[in-house]
């Protein structure tokens, strides 16, 4: 596993904090959708000793709708924006499995993919 050109320290457990952005989450029924409220998500999860934050688009409870890379992409793209400007040094995972979206999500400032 290699981030930001390195490999991270894993001698030490290494804390993910997982965000869902999305409308029909099964964890938490899509609270965070609003910058205010992921943002807010964010910094309680860096608090709390995230060093990855882990942005999924797309829901992947059991009968979950499917939707378009489009729509993962532009539900995605704002939170990465926005978390990148607040904590420049944070690692920014992105959980997708559309290969066009991980693309973006690299070129727009994430680190790494989760697929």
């Amino acid at each position: 596993m290699k981030s930001k050109g390195k490999f991270p320290d894993l001698h030490t457990p290494i804390v993910m904090g997982i965000l869902n952005i999305t409308p029909d989450s099964f964890y938490d029924g899509g609270r965070y959708q609003a910058e205010q409220h992921y943002a807010i998500r964010t910094e309680k999860m860096i608090a709390d000793g995230a060093a990855i934050i882990d942005i999924g688009g797309a829901s992947s409870r059991p009968g979950a709708k499917e939707i378009s890379a489009e729509n993962e992409w532009h539900r995605i793209y704002p939170v990465i924006q926005s978390t990148r400007s607040t904590h420049p040094d944070i690692c920014i995972s992105v959980d997708t499995c559309h290969a066009s979206v991980a693309e973006k999500c690299l070129e727009a400032g994430a680190d790494m993919i989760n697929d």
